[in-house]
């Protein structure tokens, strides 16, 4: 292996290695930097509140309700994602998910689906009148 000046070895993957860390260390201070919009902050509330209902309801077994409040952090995932970045949204919630808590949560809701299913349609009060033009009947002989 050549050696530089000092006497110690080159390693070329080690200095790209340096330049991504430096790099990917600026660009997270540049998404630090910015100022959010008042919009943009109540994105991140919005999200951060539908976190903490998803968290309560697991705790409380709410699995009726599970996949709609997944479906809504996820929603405010993609949102706040946009403005902030995967690293920085993810640093909101300490490390909290949508996409790793759905693991968790198919399973529970399919158990609970199984063990609790959906209550009987209602029967209209109206009775469902034939028309009059079913071929499916069959005509009666006219007796003579």
């Amino acid at each position: 292996m050549p050696s530089n000046r000092s006497g110690a070895f080159y390693n070329p993957q080690a200095a790209h290695k340096k330049v991504i860390d430096i790099i990917m260390a600026e660009a997270n201070q540049l998404q630090k930097d910015k100022e959010l919009t008042p919009p943009q902050e109540a994105s991140v509330d919005i999200y951060k509140a539908g976190q903490k209902d998803y968290n309560n309801a697991l705790q409380r077994k709410e699995y009726q309700i599970l996949a709609d409040l997944w479906k809504n952090c996820m929603n405010s995932y993609l949102t706040v994602r946009k403005f902030l970045g995967h690293p920085n949204t993810c640093k909101l919630l300490n490390g909290w998910h949508p996409l790793k808590e759905k693991k968790n949560m198919i399973p529970l809701t399919a158990e609970w689906s199984k063990n609790n299913p959906p209550p009987p349609k209602k029967v209209p009060k109206t009775a469902l009148v034939a028309s009059s033009s079913n071929y499916n009947v069959k005509k009666q002989p006219q007796v003579q």
